[in-house]
């Protein structure tokens, strides 16, 4: 798994601490990614977010342990909306499991990786 990608489920998973994280999953990684690539936060809505939302999300299932587990939460039916692609990646992201039962981590994940989300996004 990239580093990015990583980052970008953290911040899904509500571990963004950057000053303007905002208060959802969208505005986190929009703070996240405006810190990483020196572009205004306000930049990342619309066809760019849900292009890179979807790179992550293909980088992710590359290195999935249970990519069927994650299809089911991507493609989960909604009774009272219709979410965007990029709300149900979100959605999948924060659902996704960083640690098997016994500990040791799954879907890509691993200590390097974390550790350097924390210095990139601001917490665990």
């Amino acid at each position: 798994m990239e580093q990015r990608t990583c980052n970008i489920i953290m911040c899904c998973k509500g571990h963004c601490e950057l000053d303007n994280a905002g208060n959802t999953s969208m505005d986190a990684i929009a703070a996240y990614m405006s810190k990483e690539c020196a572009c205004p936060k306000e930049d990342y809505k619309g066809q760019l977010m849900e292009s890179i939302l979807r790179t992550a999300m293909f980088d992710f299932f590359s290195c999935a342990d249970k990519p069927d587990v994650e299809l089911r939460h991507l493609f989960y039916q909604y009774a009272t909306q219709e979410p965007s692609l990029s709300e149900r990646i979100c959605t999948m992201f924060q659902l996704t499991q960083v640690r098997n039962s016994d500990g040791s981590y799954a879907n890509g994940f691993s200590d390097k990786l974390l550790a350097q989300s924390e210095k990139d996004i601001g917490g665990q």
